[in-house]
């Protein structure tokens, strides 16, 4: 394996590289994160919530009826609690087409939690990141970088996969900065230029300001219809 990321390398060959290196004791990879190295761990991916996404099913009648494919956008964000979350419903960027989805579907997609225990929307979810960036970049744990590179390439898997089933209009990446051939930092940046997601930020502002002018347009009709 390369010192550098390799986005030609899939998840499972740098997961397999990583419990190769953590065998040989070569790892210096903290406890906490010593389940990323079981056989059946799949970096955090969701694919229940994933086949909801892509299911024809869950999305509008007006995206039906238009034969296209419903937009969407693939956030990703580290929480207060130092875990990653990968979602296509909720996000800092607030790009989310509810339009293009069955209302009850994106309600739902919108939650923090479902039965499920982790909210619908989320994709993805990697328990102990911020602590794996530090063993890669502080403690240069082998083991831990091959982790690092498998959830970067297994989120561009997931990208990819999207893609393939809805109208991806962006994605998030994990990109990484190097200092002497190691990892210094390792950040979710945006796939699309800036400026364009500057415009889907304000242009889902105006649709969600039409929206709710049609609501108060309709409330108002039906009172002067109904008066008392």
């Amino acid at each position: 394996m390369t010192t550098l990321f390799d986005p030609f390398i899939s998840s499972s060959d740098y997961l397999a590289l990583a419990r190769d290196r953590d065998r040989t004791g070569t790892s210096r990879l903290h406890e906490d994160l010593s389940q990323m190295l079981d056989n059946d761990y799949a970096c955090g991916l969701n694919q229940e919530h994933v086949d909801v996404l892509i299911y024809p099913a869950n999305w509008s009648s007006a995206v039906r009826d238009e034969n296209r494919k419903p937009r969407a956008y693939l956030h990703a964000r580290v929480n207060q609690k130092g875990n990653a979350e990968v979602n296509w419903a909720r996000g800092d960027h607030e790009v989310v087409y509810e339009e293009d989805f069955l209302a009850r579907y994106v309600s739902a997609a919108q939650s923090a939690a479902s039965v499920t225990g982790r909210g619908i929307g989320e994709l993805m979810w990697w328990k102990g990141f911020e602590l794996l960036v530090s063993n890669a970049i502080i403690r240069r744990s082998p083991v831990a970088t091959a982790l690092l590179y498998a959830h970067a390439a297994s989120l561009n898997e997931l990208a990819s996969v999207l893609a393939q089933h809805v109208n991806l209009v962006g994605a998030t990446a994990l990109k990484f900065t190097y200092q002497d051939a190691e990892i210094s930092s390792a950040d979710f940046v945006p796939t699309i230029p800036s400026d364009r997601l500057r415009e889907m930020i304000q242009e889902r502002g105006r649709r969600k300001a039409a929206t709710l002018r049609e609501a108060v347009e309709r409330i108002a009709k039906l009172d002067a219809e109904d008066p008392e």
